[in-house]
């Protein structure tokens, strides 16, 4: 008699409320940094350049969220009946949209140019390289033993590549590169697998460690220092290729990169966070129905903002918002636009769910 596969639970899967909120403290954050570079410099006000300063955790914690989630989904259909499968094609569809969806934004600032508009380096191709990759790596027999040598393998190539002052486009050159984005992806899912396990003393022992090197790396440099560059960030480049007069002329645009020092602290910062938010859960529980619906549609969120900022772009310009006043109404417009969408999306859903099982 052949072997049947396991049934899915009758009961679905919690929420982590925790992950939810900081999922929408990571689309917050992006999109406030987004909207900045939309300001005249000189308006600017003080969140605005804040997002600037810290803008990479806030790409990393990103990146440290699709790890998670990938890890998260991969559980939840690895058992149903046929879910392997349909787990496998919602990622390659999902990572083909995110890949598409970036080539139409860099065509769009750069115009359309072959082979850069589909070869480029951006956060949404990097996310999209990154669920191709990561969902290899999650769905694999041993996925823990496996992510931890990827995460140490990668992290010992960024300081090796560092130390050599090497820039290699993609992998730790241009704009959002897969080092060390692809690292936290791998850090997060291998997070989301050992608190799978439900391991008290492996949780407890995660935040004294991340405690502790926040401490270490605190007591020897200011925090504003270890965000700026030359200590925790160094100035890299995006080779925008362009015809003129039918000569292929190259120029760089500086973009900004996370050095290896970035790497624990950033780790620290997203564990510690995770257990304050955790801490909270109950709270959170009551109140999540209407505080965090920006977090269980991040992906939505990221994706409409970019949209939305782009049309101001197309209508303004590069710096569309010459005034404070403007980039504060901006900000606050798309807070309660995407806000409004994600609402609106579960109702939606909600009612055609009622009405499916009428």
């Amino acid at each position: 008699m052949p072997e049947t596969e396991p049934q899915p639970s009758a009961t679905p899967r919690r929420r982590d409320v925790a992950l939810d909120a900081l999922r929408m403290i990571a689309v917050l954050l992006m999109m406030a940094s987004h909207t900045t570079r939309l300001i005249s410099w000189d308006e600017r006000r003080g969140w605005s350049r804040f997002s600037l300063l810290i803008e990479p955790l806030t790409a990393s914690l990103f990146l440290i969220l699709v790890g998670t989630s990938l890890a998260h989904s991969w559980q939840s259909f690895r058992n149903r009946p046929g879910g392997r499968a349909l787990w496998y094609r919602k990622q390659m569809v999902r990572a083909a949209m995110l890949w598409i969806l970036s080539c139409v934004f860099y065509s769009l600032e750069e115009g359309f140019h072959l082979p850069d508009a589909v070869t480029m380096s951006g956060i949404l191709a990097t996310i999209a390289y990154t669920i191709l990759a990561g969902m290899l790596l999650v769905s694999a027999s041993r996925p823990i033993p496996i992510l931890l040598a990827v995460c140490a393998a990668l992290l010992g190539l960024e300081a090796w590549l560092d130390a050599r002052g090497l820039k290699v486009f993609v992998l730790n050159g241009g704009n959002s590169p897969l080092l060390p984005l692809f690292l936290f992806a791998c850090l997060g899912a291998l997070g989301a697998l050992a608190l799978e396990s439900g391991n008290r003393p492996a949780r407890a022992g995660l935040v004294t460690v991340a405690l502790l090197t926040l401490a270490i790396l605190l007591g020897r440099h200011p925090f504003a220092d270890i965000f700026s560059k030359p200590l925790g960030r160094y100035e890299t480049a995006r080779i925008v290729a362009r015809m003129n007069d039918n000569v292929r002329v190259e120029k760089s645009i500086p973009y900004y990169n996370l050095r290896p020092i970035l790497v624990p602290m950033i780790a620290s910062l997203v564990v510690l966070a995770y257990a304050i938010l955790a801490l909270l859960r109950r709270p959170l529980e009551r109140t999540a129905r209407w505080l965090l619906p920006m977090g269980r549609h991040s992906l939505d969120v990221y994706i409409l903002h970019l949209s939305l900022l782009a049309m101001l772009v197309l209508k303004g310009g590069m710096r569309p918002l010459g005034k404070a006043w403007q980039g504060d109404a901006a900000i606050g417009a798309l807070i309660v636009i995407c806000y409004a969408w994600t609402v609106g999306r579960e109702r939606f859903w909600r009612r055609a769910g009622r009405s499916a099982a009428a």
